[in-house]
């Protein structure tokens, strides 16, 4: 099922006490993911119209969601997640636009499904064939056999 997205969506960064819905998310449509408490997590929400007056995560639908994992001085873009529901209609690029004037200091690496590489070149990612230690080992770690993983870091 596709979702029109006919209200304006909302970003909001989440403190570690406020993420049980984003908990949720994750568990519904990447279950293998796992928040840890110094990473930074944002959401883009849709408000619900039952529930006008409130502001909080719980009376908005969660459409997308990214973490970032710092790395000693550098950090990871990780965890970039837009509902089934709102595929295809541009989601992943405004959080990406939203994203852009946190991650924009060229200390920012992605490790990007293969299928996605395109997506992430036009925010300014670019595949690499190194990168720092911490973040290369890192990224050996997080290889498999079953989806091709790019290397790709943010130009500055």
């Amino acid at each position: 099922m596709t979702t029109a997205i006919n209200t304006k969506l909302q970003l909001t960064w989440l403190a570690p006490d406020e993420r049980i819905e984003v908990k949720k998310f994750y568990r519904q449509h990447m279950p293998y993911a796992r928040l840890l408490q110094k990473e930074s997590v944002c959401v883009l929400t849709q408000e619900d119209s039952t529930f006008a007056n409130c502001t909080d995560i719980a009376s908005s639908k969660i459409v997308a969601s990214a973490r970032i994992r710092p790395i000693g001085q550098l950090a990871i873009l990780t965890g970039m997640l837009v509902h089934p529901d709102f595929r295809g209609q541009g989601v992943g690029h405004q959080l990406m636009d939203e994203l852009a004037s946190v991650i924009c200091d060229g200390k920012t690496y992605i490790f990007a499904l293969a299928h996605l590489e395109r997506f992430y070149a036009k925010h300014g990612f670019c595949a690499v064939a190194s990168a720092p230690n911490d973040i290369q080992q890192l990224f050996l770690k997080y290889q498999s056999d079953s989806e091709r993983l790019v290397l790709m870091g943010l130009t500055p």
